[in-house]
């Protein structure tokens, strides 16, 4: 159900070319066939649209005509107008988006307040998002690939494409993160009252999702 790439949540797979065998060779029938074997089964409409509102609320808002506010959120009704203007999402409405995002895995990536809904963090595009800045637990931690990891140790954990770090609130979550990588992730503990007193500001983004400014190695510690 999660969906943190920067591309279109629909893939444009090139067409398969079609072989025929000249005489006396192999001949097939019943339309072109694709070498890479048969293709994966397609997800259902749910999983489609949540996919699709983190792609345009996160990413790119203006594939599809709408501007966020400060926050990152838009209104629920110009959301649902602009999602029935594309040709897999025609019958969405309102009371399904405020299903979505209120149940499931989904309710811990958007949030809606009053007529409004935004992603609750992963966001890539240049407009900033504010948040309240607010007091983390002790410590936090992130996981990646190992290779990752050897990067962190040199230069700490920056927000890369994202606009903050990503922090999870405790191990298992990381370890959940990192394996979207590897099977085998290296988790880091984040010292925030060490970080904090540098002025690094850390905001919470849903009940197992923090977010911060950049974290020098110095208040990491590696322990997986």
């Amino acid at each position: 159900m999660r969906f943190e790439d920067k591309r279109g949540p629909h893939g444009s797979p090139a067409a398969a070319k079609t072989r025929r065998g000249g005489a006396g060779g192999p001949r097939h029938s019943g339309g072109p066939r694709d070498s890479r074997g048969p293709r994966p089964p397609r997800p259902p409409a749910e999983e489609r649209l949540s996919r699709f509102l983190a792609y345009v609320l996160r990413h790119h808002p203006e594939e599809v005509g709408l501007t966020l506010d400060e926050r990152g959120a838009v209104d629920l009704d110009a959301l649902a107008a602009a999602l029935q203007a594309q040709g897999d999402h025609e019958s969405v409405t309102r009371d399904a988006l405020v299903a979505l995002a209120t149940t499931g895995g989904a309710a811990q990536r958007f949030e809606i307040t009053g007529n409004f809904i935004r992603a609750r963090y992963g966001h890539s595009f240049a407009q900033a998002i504010q948040y309240e800045p607010a007091e983390p637990p002790e410590f936090l931690f992130h996981g990646t690939a190992p290779s990752g990891g050897e990067q962190i140790v040199a230069e700490g954990l920056k927000a890369g494409e994202r606009q903050r770090v990503h922090l999870s609130i405790d191990t298992p979550a990381a370890r959940e993160v990192g394996r979207r990588r590897c099977p085998e992730p290296v988790i880091f503990r984040v010292d925030t009252a060490a970080a904090r007193k540098a002025g690094i500001q850390f905001y919470r983004a849903g009940p197992a999702v923090w977010l911060s400014d950049d974290i020098p190695p110095a208040y990491l510690t590696r322990v997986e």
